[in-house]
């Protein structure tokens, strides 16, 4: 980024500063504060350790200094302004959940399909937090991030002194780490009767889902998995042949990878198996298991995960039994309560709860290297209201109700209509070729373009052009 691009982005955010209505978070004089300026990009020097005693004094800071990047943090302070963490004297945080597109599974092709994506995510999250947790709307504020994402910062004081590792511990539920299906089930129980010579046993109580236990209607993992059960059986039985049939096959082959991979094999009977089948495609198991001198078990294994099984057959039997048990109403009853009890099947439901649990998972993007933003009690996070260097795109502050029909490429985007010119900067990366904002599309190539001002300042942003 030259001079004066730099010079163009800091002189357009002044304005944008200078007549725009900005939003200070809640306590802002304990909170501490941090910069990025256009001067030092792009190099990324954050200059933190800064605290404010007045809203004036905050905006006129931000408009006499004009930062490419404005955070505060999550933390309360008494010293918010001292320069070593010790002397802040640490007085609580809010609990902070920071969902970016770039953790998500799966690649999008677009910004606004990865814009969209994180959204669903944030929904997801949004339900634990009212559903599982029980926080009020009220202490809940919502953030586009300006960026890639959404940020949720939650006020209840309950968890304000919470320590990282109990912050730590929401974001294990969140994330189902740990979870596994046997977790969630209370087995069934049997009582014996003597009747006369004989002994005669009866189930006492069929297996059940533990949190329906505690509550009727269930809680927590354990109704998202009841409900997801039931919404899964109603959807499959309205599929055609076809289509349910390979959506049971990839069931049972993602379950028996999953189980499959617990065992190693030696290199050598893994290559001699594979060899075998390779030269004779219908060479039974048995007849393997006996050449190699294995269990046909472990031949299994060796076969599933080297993609040599044949899990068709299996997932057309499935599919039927699944059918038949959705026809019946009190089956489904006895699942609305809890009851989990259907012996001819009950691995397909296994399978179907770890699929469950994999689809209602929140993806915070923690890595073993970095702790996410919910743990650390520290962490500074974007100012509400202020603009993102990356993008120049608003950081926009939400209710519940304006996060449902937020579109990020219209409702962030602050700058106006004037054509201005640009100079791409090669190699172009396939990202940056097109841009979709305020609803218009824009392709753009190495060398000059001629663009709105919102999408020049998007790419100046990006780094992939400067001001000509």
């Amino acid at each position: 980024m030259n001079f004066r691009t730099k010079h163009y982005l800091r002189k357009s955010f002044s304005d944008y500063y200078q007549n725009s209505r900005l939003n200070l978070p809640l306590d802002f004089t304990r909170r501490e504060w941090g910069f990025i300026f256009f001067d030092e990009l792009p190099e990324v020097v954050m200059r933190r350790h800064k605290a404010f005693s007045s809203e004036g004094e905050v905006l006129e800071y931000l408009r006499g200094m004009v930062p490419a990047h404005a955070y505060h943090s999550a933390a309360y302070y008494e010293f918010p302004g001292a320069m070593t963490m010790k002397d802040k004297k640490w007085q609580g945080a809010d609990l902070i959940f920071d969902l970016d597109a770039d953790h998500l599974p799966g690649k999008a092709h677009s910004y606004k399909e990865m814009l969209d994506n994180v959204k669903a995510e944030t929904e997801k999250l949004l339900d634990f937090i009212l559903e599982d947790f029980g926080f009020s709307e009220n202490n809940i504020k919502i953030t586009f991030s300006g960026g890639r994402g959404y940020h949720i910062h939650v006020h209840d004081p309950k968890v304000l002194t919470l320590e990282s590792a109990q912050r730590r511990e929401i974001v294990d539920y969140l994330t189902g780490t740990g979870l596994k299906s046997e977790n969630f089930f209370e087995p069934e129980r049997r009582v014996v009767y003597e009747t006369g010579k004989f002994k005669k046993t009866e189930i006492e109580s069929s297996r059940r889902i533990s949190s329906f236990d505690e509550n009727m209607e269930g809680f927590g993992w354990g109704k998202r998995i009841s409900l997801y059960l039931i919404h899964f059986l109603k959807e499959i039985s309205t599929k055609n042949d076809a289509d349910a049939v390979n959506e049971i096959e990839k069931l049972i082959k993602n379950y028996n990878l999953k189980h499959a991979s617990i065992n190693k094999f030696p290199e050598e009977i893994v290559n001699w198996v594979i060899k075998l089948k390779n030269e004779n495609k219908k060479i039974g198991l048995q007849k393997i298991a006996a050449e190699v001198g294995f269990s046909e078990e472990m031949v299994r294994d060796i076969l599933i995960l080297n993609g040599f099984w044949d899990f068709r057959r299996e997932a057309n039997v499935k599919l039927r039994q699944i059918q038949k048990l959705s026809k019946k109403p009190n089956a489904m009853e006895m699942i609305e309560k809890g009851r989990i009890d259907f012996p001819d099947i009950t691995y397909i439901f296994e399978a179907i709860i770890n699929q469950a649990v994999q689809d209602s998972i929140v993806h915070l993007g923690a890595g073993h290297t970095d702790e996410p933003v919910t743990a650390d009690i520290r962490r500074l996070i974007r100012m509400p209201s202020s603009l993102h260097g990356g993008s120049g795109m608003r950081v926009v502050p939400l209710t519940l109700a304006d996060f449902k029909k937020f579109q990020p490429l219209s409702d962030a985007v602050v700058f106006g209509e004037k054509e201005t010119k640009i100079e791409v900067i090669p190699p172009l990366k396939p990202q940056n070729s097109c841009i979709e904002m305020k609803g218009k599309s824009f392709t753009v190539k190495e060398g000059i373009n001629n663009l709105p001002e919102y999408a020049a300042i998007y790419l100046m942003c990006r780094g992939a052009a400067e001001y000509a």
